[in-house]
């Protein structure tokens, strides 16, 4: 049983999603079959980090919008992340593009760690204020996770595993995707957004139906 998840690691509703996914799996009696793959999605592909700049400041200018919907905005999803049990804190977290830390990704998947890297980035950016363009940073967070140092300096520096991560893009614009988190089910069934606990637990208990059909 096979769920395939676009994300984007600054992406607070992808990190909420996979929070209530991850409840619904430790109630559903078959979790050991299901395999999660996670998928490439640049939310922002044209953010930049400006240090001593503030995440609401930064996102302010870059989409055009009073810094008090901006607070609004951010405070709300806040407040939804606490509600799910993640800890989402714009205070500290650092508005950035993250193009070379999806192309580590990518090494990643290829290394059988994707998903432990998605995860290590989830919180890297949300909840402990990480600067995910940074390339120290980013071979920190890697090698904490047992990927090699070296390497993944190498492939920032290099800008390898480019086409995988378009690859990932194109192939979620082939199916209409349109903002993330995005879940396929089996090939059979789509999912956007961060769903609730139970909606994830009727689509997984319709897949095991499904089997038995």
């Amino acid at each position: 049983m096979k769920i395939t998840i676009w994300s984007d690691f600054v992406c607070p509703f992808c990190f909420i999603g996979e929070a209530h996914l991850n409840k619904a799996l430790e109630n559903f009696n078959h979790c050991e079959e299901v395999e999660i793959e996670y998928k490439s999605f640049l939310l922002m592909p044209d953010a930049e980090y400006v240090p001593g700049q503030n995440y609401v400041q930064t996102f302010s200018n870059m989409k055009g919008i009073p810094m008090e919907q901006a607070q609004t905005m951010f405070k709300r999803v806040t407040d939804m992340g606490h509600t799910s049990g993640v800890d989402i804190n714009y205070d500290i977290a650092k508005l950035t593009s993250t193009s070379d830390a999806h192309r580590v990704f990518q090494y990643a998947k290829k290394q059988g760690k994707g998903n432990e890297l998605f995860n290590r980035l989830y919180a890297a950016h949300l909840s402990e204020g990480e600067v995910l363009s940074d390339p120290e940073t980013i071979v920190r967070l890697a090698e904490e996770v047992g990927l090699d140092s070296t390497e993944v300096g190498r492939i920032i520096e290099s800008k390898e595993y480019t086409e995988q991560l378009t690859q990932d893009i194109t192939e979620a614009r082939s199916i209409g995707v349109q903002g993330v988190p995005f879940y396929v089910f089996e090939g059979k069934y789509t999912m956007s957004g961060a769903q609730p606990v139970d909606v994830f637990k009727q689509v997984l208990e319709r897949l095991k139906f499904d089997e038995k059909e």
